[in-house]
């Protein structure tokens, strides 16, 4: 799931997981939830986040890696949320999929105004207590995304793997173009609850299937 913050990654990214049987894996509940530990790690994470800063690859490669091979192990996919947010990332992530021979299903692109997005942020932060939720840090953070992860758009709508959707229109019109678009290529559960004809290895890339040198579950 490739959004800027506020666009509804998280929201989607769930509803995907429901509908497909794969495992939503969030790295910024990841980084929340190992910051949260008082871990030596999350000392270390706590400073980025608490700015909006992007967490360094070799950091978040290590935190998001177990929760990526427990989903693989679990359900054979997963839907991945919030990774990866630069070229460099998608470049490794690639990289190391293409030598476990691992294929990408889709990338999905979610958009809104900055104005709605900053509003959803605002509100989410007073209603969570959300440290990264205040309005200097969600003006960075848009920066960030516009500068770092935005040029993977372009990267992903390359290799035709892209569904760029607008979310600034009612929840439902949107799972219904996020169904249509994944029921056309198998990877949506059957009316009866069957799971999808296809797996669904990962929703932002190849990328997370990178460190596992174990094959996959049959």
């Amino acid at each position: 799931m490739l959004s800027p913050p506020g666009a509804g990654k998280g929201t989607h990214g769930r509803w995907l997981t429901q509908q497909t049987g794969a495992i939503h894996i969030s790295s910024g509940d990841l980084l929340r939830d190992e910051v949260a530990s008082g871990s030596h790690l999350g000392q270390q994470l706590a400073g980025y986040t608490a700015r909006g800063d992007l967490v360094p690859d070799d950091l978040i490669f290590s935190i998001l890696m177990p929760a990526v091979i427990a989903a693989a192990r679990e359900t054979g996919g997963y839907v991945l949320d919030g990774f990866p947010r630069t070229m460099p990332q998608a470049l490794r992530a690639a990289q190391l999929g293409a030598e476990l021979d691992l294929t990408c299903d889709a990338v999905v692109y979610l958009t809104a105004p900055e104005d709605e997005l900053v509003a959803r942020l605002l509100d989410r932060g007073d209603r969570d207590g959300r440290d990264d939720d205040r309005l200097a840090v969600i003006r960075h953070r848009l920066a960030v995304f516009a500068g770092e992860t935005a040029p993977l758009v372009d990267y992903y709508r390359s290799r035709e793997i892209l569904l760029e959707l607008s979310t600034d229109r009612p929840e439902a019109e949107v799972r219904a173009d996020l169904r249509a678009w994944f029921e056309a290529r198998g990877l949506m559960r059957s009316a009866d609850g069957k799971a999808p004809s296809r797996r669904l290895l990962s929703s932002p890339q190849q990328l997370s299937h990178s460190r596992p040198a174990e094959p996959q579950p049959g």
